[in-house]
């Protein structure tokens, strides 16, 4: 079964532009990382919003690891690399905003009950372009090669400080146009170069 052996599910903040905008942040000068544990993984087609919580949909493209190890260069990262996926961050930007405002953690604004949604459609090729259609109507759509970092110093970078374990999971950063998942969406997923795509129902 695929993601039966994940154990970690890492995932990186602030690493497209436009997203940056939206959210008046600022450009990072190294990758910004955060984690989900697994208990927020989510392969199902079903995306149950927790009660009383208002989430947001946001795009991102997801890396599988296929080997344990430390990548020390770009080149090395290549190899860790064991296919590419679509997934949706699933977050309270409410409770976030308010964690910010804080200055503490905002880990409970993204670590819930499948707040980490993996389509099952494993590429080996990684395709530019990606989209998510809400009810039909695109909201988000992004090129991976205008990410800040790419995927290869993502894996550089993380593994510099922990060894990466086969079958953890990368969710890369999103793209500008997050918004609003509300009960009886109908959520489309997928990458612009294929025919494969994801279709979840909200509840």
């Amino acid at each position: 079964m695929i993601f039966s052996g994940t154990k970690n599910i890492y995932c990186v903040g602030r690493n497209y532009v436009g997203h940056i905008k939206e959210l008046k942040s600022k450009k990072p000068t190294k990758p910004v990382f955060f984690y989900k544990p697994l208990l927020c993984l989510n392969t199902s087609n079903k995306i149950v919003i927790p009660k009383n919580r208002e989430v947001e949909h946001e795009l991102e493209v997801v890396v599988l690891i296929k080997k344990n190890g430390v990548a020390k260069n770009e080149k090395q990262a290549k190899s860790f690399i064991g296919g590419y996926t679509l997934g949706i961050d699933i977050t309270d930007r409410k409770l976030q905003n308010q964690l910010k405002k804080e200055s503490t953690p905002w880990f409970l604004s993204k670590s819930f009950n499948g707040s980490a949604v993996v389509s099952k459609n494993v590429k080996r090729k990684l395709g530019d372009e990606f989209y998510l259609k809400t009810n039909g109507e695109i909201k988000q759509s992004g090129k991976t090669s205008n990410m800040i970092f790419s995927i290869e110093r993502l894996i550089v970078y993380l593994s510099s400080f922990i060894n990466l374990q086969k079958d953890d999971l990368i969710f890369t950063g999103t793209p500008s146009g997050v918004g609003a998942l509300k009960k009886n969406d109908v959520v489309e997923i997928g990458f612009s170069d294929s025919n494969d795509f994801e279709k979840y129902i909200i509840s």
